[in-house]
């Protein structure tokens, strides 16, 4: 696993057309802790989210990790290293649970990709940690809601990274899965990654070190 990364971002500001997503938003979250981003539905969530793990560049600001600019462009430096587990999973249904969760590692640079054997190793284990390594050779259209849901966080996880960014992650799941994939999150934080998960769930954001409210594209 790599270092937790400390992020940072300073007046964060998006904009589509006349619309106003985000106004001035700054963002301090030291490495190793786990920070719950909530507000209202269409409060900038998502989008705070996407420009935080620089999918996405803001009309204004910057975004850093450990004290250096990081934008879309330069997002290949810290492949492997940044992870987000999108609220619509993002999973290919061609392919299976474990295949999804290799490609994770696909943009790791040639001498720190792992070999097949490790890739299978790493997927295993990410698909046991969310409680579906049954499930691994199933196709993506085989699987719940709920368990792409999760397919989505354990490929998030696989390569260790040292930031990982969550869309409410346990927004299609049963109480015992919420409580697994909530432990789990917790779990990599102390065990190394810093965590900003956008959430409702109050038992997530009752735990959190930190706690960032969006409305209307304004953190309060």
């Amino acid at each position: 696993m790599t270092g937790a990364l400390h992020v940072t971002a300073a007046g964060i500001a998006l904009r589509r057309g006349r619309r106003t997503i985000l106004d001035g938003v700054d963002v301090d979250v030291p490495a190793g802790r786990i920070a719950a981003l909530t507000g209202p539905s269409g409060s900038g969530k998502t989008s705070l989210l996407t420009v935080l793990a620089a999918l996405q560049a803001p009309d204004g600001g910057e975004v850093k990790y450990d004290g250096r600019v990081v934008t879309p462009r330069s997002r290949d430096d810290w492949a492997g290293r940044v992870q987000i587990a999108h609220q619509s999973f993002g999973l290919l249904s061609l392919l299976t649970a474990a295949e999804n969760i290799e490609l994770a590692a696909q943009g790791l640079p040639g001498a720190r990709r792992p070999g097949r054997a490790a890739l299978r190793a790493a997927a295993a284990d990410a698909l046991s940690r969310v409680g579906l390594a049954a499930r691994a050779d199933h196709l993506v259209d085989e699987l719940s809601g709920g368990e792409q849901q999760r397919i989505a966080l354990a490929r998030a996880i696989s390569t260790g990274p040292g930031l990982i960014l969550a869309d409410e992650p346990t927004a299609q799941l049963d109480a015992e899965n919420r409580g697994r994939i909530t432990d789990l999150l917790f779990e990599r934080a102390r065990s190394g990654a810093t965590v900003i998960v956008a959430t409702h769930d109050r038992e997530i954001t009752e735990r959190c070190d930190l706690v960032l409210t969006l409305r209307d594209g304004v953190l309060q």
